[in-house]
C-alpha cells in the first residue's frame, strides 16, 4: 500500500476494479451468446433451406411455375425468410416470393455470396443463403433465401435486459445483507491504515511514513528552492520515567511529550515518532539555520515543565540534532546519519540541548567508527595490538613497591599509538568495553603469572572498572571471580578502581556490594572531581582514595589545593582508609604528601606506566639500591 493511499481511496480503487471485472464479464457472456447464438440460428435456416429445396426440385424438374410458387409460399410462416427465389438449371429465374428488388439478380450467374443485398438496416440485420436443388444426384436448380438476423439481435437485447435486472437485482439484495459487514471491513480497513502509518502510543506518524515524507521533503526542496530543516530528536533519561514510575504512565509522559512537540511546530510541518524515545520533525521554507534553532530551542523549552507521574513528577530533556535542506545533502539516508550524528554530539555534550551537523562531526564520528572498527579487530585477532602497561604505585615513606595501577595501551600494526582517552571512550560508546575489561582481566592474570615466574610477586594490582560494566549485575562480578579463580590468583591481590559518580548509581552500587563480598578491595578515583560522600565511603567499605591529579600538580605551592590534600589525608586517616596521591611528578609533591601522611605514590616521578619485561627490571633497580630510581 503506497503511503499516501486511504481507506477512502482503497474503497474506490475495489469499487472500479470490480465494476470493470463485471464489465468484462458481462462482455465475454454477451459474445458468447452472441456466437452460440448466430450458430443455432443458421443451423435452423439451412435444415429449412434444405427442406425447400428437396420440395423444389420437382417443379423445377417440369420447369412448374404454380408448383414452385406455391412452394415458396410456404416461407410466408416463417418470419425468419424475408424472401426466396428458384432458378433453373440454366441459372435463369422461375420463381420468387416477396419483394425481390434489389435483393436477387435475374440470373444465378450474377449472384455474388460476398455481396450483402438490400438497403439500409437491411444489409446490416440480412443474409443471402444459397442451397444448390439435387435432384437424383444431379443439380437440376438453386434456392435463394434472403433471411433476417433480427430474432437474433431481439434475443440478445432480451438477453441483455435480463442478466442487467438479474444483477442490479443481486447487488441490491447483497448490499442490504452486507451493509453492516461493509461497515465492519471500513472501520477495520481505517484502523489498518492507522497502524500502518502512525504510531499507537502518540498517534503522531510512525518511522514509515516519516521517511516517506522526508523523501518528498527532499524533493520538494530541490523543486521550491527553499531550505528546509531535519530535526532528529532523543528523549534525555527517559528511561528513569519507565523505572520509577513504570510503563504505562511511561506511555503518557509520551503521549505528553508528543503533544509539546505538536504545538512547537507549525502545521505544515511534520512531527513523528521514529523509535522509542526517538522523535524526527522536518521544517519547510524554514529560511536558514537561525529559525530552524529558534524551534529546537522551543522544544527544548516546552520540556522544563514536569509531567504530572506518580509517584513523582517527571523531568525530561531533549537532545536534538539539526541536518539543513538541502545544504548538508539531499538523500534522505544522508540527512538523517547527519542529524543522527548531529543528535550524539548534543546528547555527549551535557543532554537538553541541540547541535547542528558540521564536517567536523563527520570526521570525528568517522574517526570513531574507524577506531570501533580496528579495537574490535584487535579483540578478535589477538594480535598483541593490545597489552598492558603498569604504573608502579610506592609506599610513600620507604618508597617500596606496594602494588601497580594496570593500564590498557593500544598500539596499531603500523606502529600507531592510540592513546586511551580516545578508544576508551568509543569502546564505553559502542560496549566493546564489556569484552574489553575481560580482555584485560584475562591478560592481567597471565602476566602476572609470567612475572611471578621471574621472581617477582606483585602484592597488588589495581584495575579500571567502567561503569558500563556494572550496568551488568551481578553477573559481572561471577565473571571475574571465575577468570581469576581459572588463573589461580586469589581475589585480595586485586583492587578495583571506580569513579565516585559509580557510588551513587543504584544498579552500579549492587555489583560493588557483591564485589566487596567477593573479597576484592574498592578504590576510589580521582577523589574530590565528582560528588564526594563521607556516606558512600562507609557504605560500601572503601579501602583507598586516589586524590585527583589537579590538587597535587602545584604542591605544595597552592596553599588552597595543600588544605584540600592535607584535609582529604586526615579525613581518610579518621576512617581507616588508605590515600593514593597519583600524578606525583616532583621530589618536592612526594615529601609534602609523606609530611602530610599520605600513605601512597604513583606518577612520573617514581615511574611511567611500563611493559611487564620493565616493570620486572625497575622492581630489580629499586631492591638493589637504596636510592630512589627514575624512569
Amino acid at each position: 500500500m503506497d503511503i499516501a493511499t486511504n481507506p477512502q481511496h482503497s474503497r474506490k480503487a475495489t469499487l472500479l476494479t470490480a465494476g470493470i471485472a463485471l464489465l468484462v464479464a458481462f462482455v465475454l457472456l454477451m459474445a458468447y451468446q452472441f456466437v452460440s447464438g448466430r450458430r443455432q440460428l443458421l443451423e435452423e435456416l439451412h435444415t429449412e433451406a434444405s427442406i425447400i429445396g428437396a420440395n423444389s426440385s420437382a417443379a423445377l424438374v417440369f420447369n412448374d411455375e404454380k408448383a414452385a410458387r406455391e412452394i415458396l409460399s410456404a416461407i410466408e410462416m416463417t418470419p425468419r425468410i424475408l424472401n426466396a427465389a428458384l432458378y433453373r438449371a440454366d441459372g435463369t429465374l422461375l420463381v420468387s416470393q416477396g419483394d425481390v428488388r434489389g435483393v436477387f439478380p435475374r440470373h444465378i450467374s450474377a449472384y455474388d455470396p460476398t455481396t450483402a443485398y438490400g438497403t439500409g438496416w437491411e444489409r446490416f440485420l440480412s443474409k443471402t443463403i444459397s442451397q444448390e436443388v439435387i435432384q437424383d444426384g444431379t443439380p437440376v436448380g438453386t434456392l435463394l433465401l434472403h433471411v433476417t438476423n433480427r430474432s437474433l439481435y431481439r434475443h440478445m437485447i432480451e438477453y441483455a435486459v435480463g442478466v442487467i435486472l438479474i444483477g442490479a437485482l443481486a447487488l441490491l439484495i447483497t448490499s442490504h445483507f452486507t451493509a453492516g459487514l461493509r461497515k465492519r471491513m471500513a472501520h477495520t480497513e481505517g484502523q489498518l491504515h492507522q497502524m500502518a502509518l502512525y504510531d499507537r502510543v502518540t498517534g503522531l506518524p510512525n518511522r514509515r511514513f516519516f521517511e516517506h515524507e522526508l523523501e518528498s521533503a527532499v524533493g520538494r526542496v530541490k523543486r521550491e528552492g527553499k531550505c528546509g530543516a531535519l530535526l532528529f530528536i532523543d528523549v534525555d533519561d527517559f528511561k528513569k520515567v519507565n523505572d520509577l514510575c513504570g510503563h504505562q504512565a511511561g506511555d503518557e509522559v509520551l503521549q505528553m511529550i508528543a503533544e509539546r512537540l505538536r504545538h512547537s511546530i507549525r502545521s505544515a510541518d511534520m512531527i513523528a515518532r521514529v523509535g522509542g524515545d526517538e522523535f524526527a520533525a522536518i521544517l519547510y521554507g524554514v529560511g536558514g539555520p537561525e529559525n530552524a534553532a529558534k524551534v529546537a530551542a522551543h522544544m527544548i523549552s516546552a520540556m522544563r515543565e514536569p509531567f504530572p507521574t506518580e509517584p513523582i513528577p517527571s523531568h525530561v530533556g531533549l537532545s536534538i540534532g539539526l541536518a539543513m535542506m538541502p545544504n548538508d545533502g539531499e538523500d534522505p539516508d544522508t540527512l538523517l546519519r547527519w542529524s543522527d550524528m548531529a543528535m550524539y554530539v548534543a546528547k555527549s555534550h551535557g543532554k537538553n540541548r541541540y547541535q547542528f551537523f558540521s564536517e567536523d562531526i563527520n570526521r570525528k564520528v568517522r574517526s570513531e567508527l574507524e577506531l570501533e572498527g580496528g579495537l574490535r579487530k584487535a579483540l578478535q585477532d589477538r594480535n598483541d595490538e593490545l597489552w598492558v602497561a603498569y604504573q608502579p604505585q610506592l609506599s610513600a615513606k620507604t618508597r617500596e613497591l606496594v602494588g601497580v595501577e594496570a593500564l590498557m595501551r593500544w598500539t596499531m600494526a603500523n606502529g600507531t599509538i592510540v592513546s586511551p582517552g580516545e578508544f576508551i571512550p568509543v569502546a564505553e560508546k559502542s560496549g566493546l568495553i564489556v569484552d574489553l575489561g575481560q580482555w584485560l582481566l584475562n591478560r592481567i592474570c597471565t602476566d602476572l603469572a609470567e612475572m611471578r615466574a621471574q621472581g617477582l610477586d606483585i602484592p597488588k594490582v589495581a584495575v579500571n572498572v567502567s561503569p558500563r560494566e556494572l550496568t551488568r549485575g551481578n553477573i559481572v562480578v561471577e565473571q571475574i571471580r571465575q577468570t581469576i579463580e581459572q588463573h589461580g590468583e586469589r581475589e585480595e591481590r586485586f583492587q578495583f578502581e571506580l569513579t565516585e559518580s559509580t557510588l551513587m548509581n543504584e544498579s552500579g552500587s549492587q555489583v560493588l556490594n557483591a564485589l566487596r563480598q567477593a573479597g576484592f578491595t574498592l578504590a576510589i578515583d580521582d577523589f574530590g572531581s565528582g560528588y564526594s560522600s563521607l556516606g558512600y565511603l562507609k557504605r560500601f567499605d572503601v579501602s583507598t582514595l586516589k586524590i585527583d591529579r589537579q590538587f597535587i600538580q602545584h604542591l605544595p605551592a597552592d596553599t588552597e589545593n595543600a588544605a584540600i590534600v592535607t584535609a582529604v589525608i586526615q579525613m581518610s586517616k579518621a576512617l581507616g582508609i588508605a590515600v593514593i596521591a597519583e600524578g606525583v611528578e616532583t621530589e618536592a609533591q612526594a615529601d609534602f604528601l609523606a609530611s602530610s601522611g599520605c600513605d601512597y605514590l604513583q606518577g612520573f616521578l617514581l615511574s611511567r606506566p611500563v611493559s611487564t619485561r620493565d616493570l620486572i627490571a625497575y622492581a630489580t633497580a629499586r631492591t638493589e639500591s637504596a636510592l630512589p630510581v627514575g624512569a
